[in-house]
């Protein structure tokens, strides 16, 4: 195979995106220029990083350090100060009031409900396009660990839901910039593979990271209305305005989700969005199968069930919250479980109105739930390291600089 042209210079529509005409027929010609530049964007900010000339075990201590402080000082690395300034451009003009609406609504809803729909919710959705599941499946962490990978992305949402999680020093701030670094790191080392990504665009592209902000959003919510958790218009505004600056936070230009506000608002995007996903392949289902398989044994260790009726339980869920033709086409098993489940929803719902009726009753659940998150945080996390490299499929650690 031929070395590809570098990235930096390659901006036609990708060939596993189905058809640019079709596209432009059905979504305009603005969404598709858009997306097409996306295909191919990267972080610059984070990206420099690695591209510097410092090595990854100089990068990694000083950047934790500097996101810790909030702030670059004398001994911060230039590209690090960088990627603290950029982040913080995130909060201006904050609307504080919206913000803690929003972290309140999310602990409204109990961490296992809300662990439902970011496990067989939103990771699901984002192994389902071969676009991502394609370069996961290269780093064999994924299957291999994915007890602790799932235990690792749900780490980093409990980070970005404790009081003043964002503002810099925040442990949602320290969380997100060592996870936007660690996009950095992956997408630098299968840049140097000298890969073809003729396909679906750059690895880690700003497409990606927007179809990744919706399965925090879009996706999980969607998803538990379906469980019997669904939010007022305003709680959904709020819940997806936090995610506006993590997004913004993790280099996502702001023009990509502007006007994104709820499930009904976002609901032509997404439909943009799976036209140009590309189809499930074997990657994805790999994948889904380990974040199955890791999703019970988290759920083991809370509720020590056993693990043939949490797998049922976990495949209902997916069905549930995904559909029946998505699920056939990850290989997600049936499950005898998933009417009894959808019968119980109105329950659910039932019981979530009258709690948000009772103030006194409200803030005792949220404040379960945020002693809750805080318990279950941990910095002890793989994105939070790195130091050695990005582990890949054979076992080597492949480092980025």
């Amino acid at each position: 195979m031929n070395a590809p042209a570098p990235l930096s210079t390659v901006n036609e529509w990708p060939a596993g995106r189905g058809s640019r005409e079709e596209f432009v027929a059905k979504y305009g010609t603005q969404r598709a220029d858009r997306y097409q530049e996306a295909f191919w964007a990267m972080d610059p900010v984070a990206d420099a990083l690695f591209t510097s000339g410092h090595t990854v075990k100089e990068i990694m201590p000083n950047l934790r350090e500097a996101l810790a402080r909030g702030t670059a000082d004398d001994d911060t690395l230039p590209e690090v100060a960088a990627l603290i300034e950029d982040m913080t451009k995130a909060l201006a003009g904050l609307d504080a009031e919206k913000l803690e609406r929003g972290r309140r609504t999310y602990l409204s809803i109990p961490p296992l409900s809300h662990g439902l729909a970011l496990g067989p919710g939103s990771l699901v959705h984002t192994y389902a396009t071969p676009a991502i599941a394609d370069l996961l499946i290269n780093t064999g962490e994924l299957t291999d660990g994915a007890v602790k990978r799932l235990a690792y992305t749900t780490n980093w949402t409990y980070s970005l839901y404790l009081p003043d999680a964002l503002q810099p020093g925040g442990e949602g701030f320290i969380h997100t910039g060592m996870v936007r670094a660690i996009h950095a790191h992956v997408r630098r080392v299968h840049n140097r593979k000298g890969l073809d990504y003729s396909d679906y665009g750059a690895p880690i592209s700003e497409f990606d990271m927007l179809r990744t902000w919706f399965d925090f959003t879009y996706i999980p919510y969607a998803g538990l209305r379906r469980m019997g958790w669904q939010l007022t218009a305003e709680e959904e505004r709020d819940v997806f305005y936090l995610w506006k600056i993590v997004g913004r936070m993790l280099g996502i230009h702001s023009d990509l989700f502007h006007g994104e506000d709820g499930v009904e608002a976002s609901q032509e995007t997404m439909d943009a969005i799976h036209a140009v996903d590309g189809e499930i392949n074997e990657a994805a289902r790999q994948l889904v199968d380990a974040l199955m398989s890791g999703f019970v044994v988290n759920a083991k260790e809370l509720t020590g069930f056993p693990e043939d009726t949490l797998a049922d339980w976990t495949a209902a869920h997916v069905r549930i919250i995904h559909g029946d033709e998505v699920a056939d086409a990850c290989g997600v098993a049936q499950s005898v479980m998933q009417p009894i489940l959808e019968m119980e929803a109105p329950l659910v719902q039932e019981r979530f109105d009258l709690l948000r009726q009772d103030k006194e009753a409200l803030e005792a659940e949220i404040q379960k739930n945020e002693d809750m998150v805080r318990q279950m945080l941990t910095r002890d996390a793989t994105y939070m390291k790195q130091d050695e490299g990005v582990k890949m499929k054979d076992g080597s650690m492949a480092v980025g600089a």
